[in-house]
């Protein structure tokens, strides 16, 4: 058997004595500083315990799958304890995990913590958050004289906004022959695959979702259309700059304020040119941007038709503080099935990817100052 190493043994200890202050029935204020300095400890000490190649508790991880063990599966990226989640899935190593939002993020940006405010859960409960707000579209601080009392001062209005969970679910087929002559190709594979089949699935969600059974959309929960372009199948400088100051400066100033858009929209946007003739899309350090601010594309934005010059019900463009729409995802789950029928006569199995997602948009003023609006194409 392998022995533990100095740093596991640490762990070990750190872990147990830890345990044993939280199962006292009261703890005073020197055993609560002893817990922080231990948890901090098992923080630190978790890192260092991570294997040299991370790629390989992976591996190991689906080489276990495949081999429908029952005893020890891993779970994160140094434990080895069994981790059997609601579904009868797994919750991946954190390897894959990152690898799988990493790919999400690619394809949508919604989905992108450099774009919104991604918040990833440690399990896959993905249990009901508050996300708290504070209204400071009309706070300001008041001038007092030397000496003088402040008198009453109206403070801003602080709200909150609940987040709950949905679940998606991603599947897909391979045969076991596939496991067997190609074990490291099919796991690159079905990370992308999960990344894309995941990521387009909440990635709709997260445009028009109507917050009640799904994620509230960026596009439900944006301020209300505050204009209609002026042309038809055309967009120009008037048009954007319209948007762009429909915004409040304190939102329009933060570093996630972006322009988000469809791909057909964004190629009327490469064409639109300002009163001398200079594209509208700049490129600077690398990046696109229309008045200073980033263009990104979601795909799952309403398309716009050029030849009807029309498009479906939702907006042309969504711009605004991004970093006030708060996505949230779990760990995400996978679980291996090869007793299904038409599976298990074939030599076929389905692997099953599990993820829960939320989000909202938050506006402490209540549609008096949004953080994000749209607008529409003329028709």
């Amino acid at each position: 058997m392998k022995s533990l190493s100095a740093t596991q043994n640490e762990l070990r200890c750190a872990l147990s004595e830890a345990d044993a202050i939280t199962k006292r029935n009261s703890i005073d204020k020197p055993s609560e500083a002893r817990l922080n300095f231990l948890l901090a400890k098992i923080k630190t000490l978790s890192g260092a315990a991570l294997p040299a190649n991370a790629a390989e508790v992976r591996d190991a991880f689906f080489h276990k799958l495949i081999e429908k063990r029952d005893g020890s599966m891993q779970e994160g990226t140094q434990t080895i304890a069994y981790a059997q989640g609601p579904d009868g899935g797994y919750l991946v190593p954190n390897e894959f995990h990152n690898e799988v939002v990493q790919g999400m993020a690619q394809y949508d940006p919604l989905l992108d913590e450099n774009v919104v405010t991604l918040i990833q859960s440690e399990d896959f409960s993905l249990r009901p958050y508050t996300i708290p707000g504070i209204d400071l579209s009309t706070f300001a601080a008041v001038k007092v004289a030397e000496g003088v009392q402040q008198t009453g001062q109206v403070p801003p209005v602080v709200s909150g906004v609940m987040q709950n969970a949905y679940k998606y679910k991603a599947s897909i087929p391979a045969t076991i022959e596939l496991e067997q002559d190609s074990f490291v190709p099919l796991m690159k594979t079905m990370s992308s695959a999960f990344s894309v089949g995941l990521a387009r699935g909440i990635g709709i969600d997260l445009v028009n979702g109507n917050g009640s059974t799904a994620p509230a959309g960026v596009v439900t929960g944006a301020g209300a259309s505050v204009y209609t372009t002026a042309s038809v199948g055309k967009l120009s400088l008037t048009d954007f700059a319209s948007v762009y100051f429909s915004v409040d400066r304190y939102h329009r100033a933060n570093p996630k304020a972006a322009w988000c858009m469809s791909d057909a929209v964004y190629q009327l946007a490469r064409r639109a040119t300002d009163s001398v003739g200079n594209p509208l899309i700049k490129i600077c350090h690398d990046e696109e941007t229309i008045m200073g601010k980033r263009v990104y594309v979601c795909p799952s934005l309403p398309l716009y038709n050029p030849s009807l010059g029309t498009q479906a019900a939702g907006s042309f463009v969504v711009f605004g503080n991004l970093s006030q729409y708060f996505v949230r995802v779990s760990q995400m789950v996978v679980k291996r099935m090869w007793e299904l029928p038409g599976y298990v006569e074939n030599g076929k199995v389905l692997y099953c990817g599990y993820m829960r997602a939320d989000a909202k948009i938050v506006d402490p003023s209540n549609g008096f100052a949004p953080p994000i609006v749209q607008a529409i194409l003329a028709s």
